[in-house]
């Protein structure tokens, strides 16, 4: 079996690896497992640049696999490719910062080192995104938290989507980014026990057809 380290930005990511992404690498031959960035794991959030490396480093040099799950709404200018990224449209951002940190990180490995081992993953823009691949799912899960029928529900978030055109374009302002428009909906919207339910239900092969950059990730992953 392979071993695949994600470092993972926070503790919603690391129950979405554990319970779904795992299970289904294991049946491709990888074992997977999440981790939360920095010396103290206890708590996620996205690191600066230093340290998010250093974490990348350590597990390469134990001849893991290595890929990570950070939002792009959060990252600081201090990540290669950030600050740059920004003149660019919204769906070549991420992978922008994806090819920089790959770059840096080989950089430090050394000549010798095989690139195919670290697989950097950035979301658009943010992990709720992935939850809008399916908005009748992400209402079936949160309408008993509202004071709406899940078709209500289901029809605000539809809105959201189109006016977006697809999920991974939500964007990454303060206010717009997914999780404060879920929350525009739905104030009892809690991240880090409702993303995951939400992503479980909606299953990983609808968000892979509707999610263009996590798709690609994917696929990477199970070609390990």
């Amino acid at each position: 079996m392979n071993e695949l380290v994600v470092i993972a930005e926070g503790e919603t990511e690391q129950t979405f690896v554990r319970d779904q992404l795992a299970a289904h690498l294991a049946i491709l031959g990888t074992t997977a497992w999440p981790v939360l960035p920095g010396r103290h794991r206890r708590h996620g959030g996205v690191k600066k640049w230093e340290v998010a490396r250093q974490d990348i480093v350590r597990t390469l040099r134990e001849r893991r696999y290595c890929t990570t799950m950070f939002d792009y709404y959060g990252l600081p200018d201090d990540w290669p490719g950030r600050a740059a990224s920004r003149k660019l449209i919204w769906n070549e951002r991420a992978p922008h910062v994806e090819t920089a940190i790959h770059e840096d990180v080989c950089q430090v490995m050394g000549g010798k080192f095989d690139r195919k081992y670290f697989i950097p993953y950035v979301q658009l823009h943010e992990f709720e995104a992935l939850a809008f691949a399916d908005v009748e799912a992400l209402a079936s899960v949160l309408y008993p938290l509202a004071d709406r029928p899940a078709e209500q529900l289901a029809a605000a978030f539809a809105a959201i989507l189109d006016e977006a055109g697809q999920p991974e374009a939500i964007n990454d302002h303060y206010e717009t980014c997914p999780s404060r428009r879920i929350l525009g909906v739905v104030s009892a919207y809690r991240k880090r026990t409702h993303g995951p339910i939400v992503t479980n239900r909606i299953g990983l092969e609808i968000m892979r057809e509707r999610c263009g950059h996590f798709a690609a990730w994917l696929e990477k992953l199970e070609r390990i």
